[in-house]
């Protein structure tokens, strides 16, 4: 019997091969999408002994209700919830449809009390031209003029799912090496091999009555690359789960009123309904979906979390050159990172003004850097686009100097927060060297709007609005935005500080009663003088000049015939904010009027 079944398959499967006459689509014409293309489409099977439930009411478009009672329960919520994200339902309907003689009969299945199915050979036929009237559906759907294909996602019940696997083969056939097909999302899969890549549920263990047949013919799909896969199977369904006793009853509980979703067989079940779960996975595979067709802005380069130093480029093409007026908004970025300000000034431990978040996450936009955040909203300072152009880009660079300045001057000294002891590793009560790095970090944390590495992240969401502030165009697709506000490089070299930096330096090893002067250098400017204590030291103010040349310099202590007696080396950065007055140690020798040649700089409570 076995034997005779799969010759039956196989004769069946070429024949649907050879049905499939509507031209396939073409390679992509279009090098990037517009707003009037359909990125991706939806396309239900129905279970076996399931017909259409009449006309159906989705968003934007009513269907024929082909997708049958089972997946409606789905679909429904799914669609009006917003998680297919606007992606038409294509109906596969019965022969002498639309499709003429072609369709997809879903033949009822014959169930006998030991098991077995009595009509096998006619249920895998049914699959089979189900396969192949997706196909074809799939290659009638109507794209605007130069456009490329859609993705697809197919959805099954039961003989379904078994019809949406060959479907794939077929696409994938037809469309070798660029297969369209996003995903596949199943419930009471005949073909289930057991706890295999995407297979759930509280049967999740089990065996699949086709399988049981057909042996691991079909479990090819489970490996195929670049494919989502979600699978639902309950325990004591007779059709993915073969076991006595062979009831069909649990077969038709997918879906039903507080049906929640079991992770795998002999777990407990989620708090998670089994809509809202299969409904969130399919907004995250139409998502990924959308963004592969080119929804979305170009993202150079595409990583999980970005890191200081690290740049990333969003370029938005337009659908029509810009014209005087228009201005690119980016609310979602400018949400974050006005939460990100609110939690630089909580972790701001200073008497001077919390770091200015946009000179830590720096904002290029067509080539020029963003002073306000305002101007993500298209108002203060727009991103104004040049009449003409047809793309605009922007930056974010994550600025190291700018972090690890704000972590060692903003953030420390000052009292621990709650929780935050475990960073004080030498627990001397101050977060010493890169102790302030993880703890700054810490206290960021949450406080980003999800734009830390350790939040969900934000996005690269834009519009285009024009003189009359109408959205002219928008991206309502991108990978997460997450960066990781962790500093590096080592604490005890000078962070780089901004022109205008008060210093206090704590100079050592003069000789008692004698007069000094101090340079800020390369070019010498002098900044005071002073005379020491009786024990050779002295405590004294100085600013570095608001117009120092960003790089390296001195402040060197000279005596009166202008031989040096100490000196020490730093850096200022142009891209920083002044912080609180800094402690800077130098020591001289007050043996001689020869001191040493070099200092080094540190950071004083």
């Amino acid at each position: 019997m076995v034997r005779k079944w799969q010759a039956t398959v196989l004769s069946v499967a070429t024949a649907v091969i050879a049905s499939v006459t509507v031209p396939l689509w073409a390679a992509p014409t279009a090098s990037a999408a517009n707003s009037d293309c359909v990125p991706v489409v939806v396309i239900p099977l129905r279970g076996s002994g399931e017909t259409t439930v009449g006309m159906t009411s989705y968003p934007d478009q009513v269907g024929g209700g082909w997708e049958g009672p089972t997946l409606t329960k789905l679909l429904g919520p799914a669609a009006w919830g917003g998680y297919l994200r606007g992606a038409p339902i294509l109906d596969v309907p019965a022969p002498g449809g639309a499709l003429g003689e072609q369709g997809y009969p879903a033949v009822p299945v014959v169930l006998m009390e030991d098991g077995i199915i009595h009509n096998a050979n006619e249920v895998i036929a049914s699959a089979n031209e189900g396969a192949g009237a997706a196909v074809a559906v799939y290659n009638q759907f109507s794209q605007a003029p130069g456009c490329a294909a859609p993705k697809v996602v197919f959805v099954g019940y039961s003989q379904g799912a078994m019809a949406a696997r060959r479907a794939v083969n077929l696409v994938n056939i037809l469309n070798p090496g660029s297969s369209p097909v996003a995903g596949v999302f199943s419930v009471g899969d005949p073909l289930q091999k057991a706890d295999a890549d995407g297979v759930f549920g509280s049967g999740s263990d089990g065996q699949g009555v086709f399988r049981t047949l057909l042996g691991d013919t079909d479990d090819e799909f489970y490996s195929l690359p670049g494919l989502d896969r979600v699978s639902i199977c309950h325990d004591d369904d007779v059709i993915c789960s073969v076991e006595p006793p062979f009831s069909y009853d649990t077969h038709l509980t997918y879906f039903n009123d507080r049906m929640n979703f079991v992770t795998s067989a002999g777990a407990a079940p989620s708090s998670t309904s089994e809509v809202e779960y299969m409904s969130k996975a399919l907004q995250a595979t139409i998502t990924k979906a959308r963004l592969d067709y080119g929804m979305g802005p170009k993202i150079e380069p595409v990583k999980d979390v970005y890191g200081v130093g690290d740049s990333v480029t969003a370029t938005y093409s337009l659908d029509r050159p810009a014209v005087s007026g228009d201005r690119l908004r980016m609310y979602e970025l400018y949400l974050a990172l006005v939460q990100c300000q609110v939690g630089m000034g909580m972790a701001n431990r200073s008497a001077t003004p919390a770091p200015d978040a946009l000179d830590i996450i720096q904002i290029n936009a067509n080539g020029k850097r963003l002073t306000s955040i305002e101007s993500l909203l298209g108002y203060s300072e727009p991103i104004a686009l040049a009449p003409g152009a047809t793309s605009v880009s922007v930056r974010i660079t994550l600025n190291n100097a700018a972090l690890k300045s704000a972590a060692l001057t903003k953030f420390q000294p000052g009292p621990l927060y709650a929780d935050e002891d475990r960073f004080d590793i030498n627990s001397n009560d101050i977060f010493d060297g890169t102790e302030a790095y993880a703890a700054y970090e810490h206290v960021l944390s949450g406080r980003c709007g999800g734009l830390d590495a350790t939040g969900p992240g934000t996005n690269w969401f834009a519009g285009i609005v024009n003189d009359d502030n109408e959205v002219v165009q928008s991206w309502q697709d991108s990978p997460p935005l997450r960066l990781r506000l962790l500093p590096t490089g080592s604490p005890d070299a000078s962070p780089g500080y901004a022109r205008g930096q008060a210093l206090r330096l704590n100079i050592t090893g003069l000789v008692g009663e004698r007069g000094y002067s101090i340079y800020f250098e390369s070019d010498p400017v002098l900044l005071t003088t002073v005379t020491a204590d009786n024990d050779g030291t002295v405590t004294t103010d100085v600013t570095i000049p608001g117009d120092a040349e960003p790089g390296r310099h001195h402040i060197v202590v000279r005596e009166s015939d202008g031989s040096e007696a100490a000196r020490v080396a730093f850096d200022v950065n142009a891209d920083t904010s002044p912080g609180p007055v800094v402690n800077i140690p130098i020591e001289g020798d007050e043996t001689t009027t020869e001191p040493p040649t070099a200092g080094s700089a540190g950071f004083g409570s």
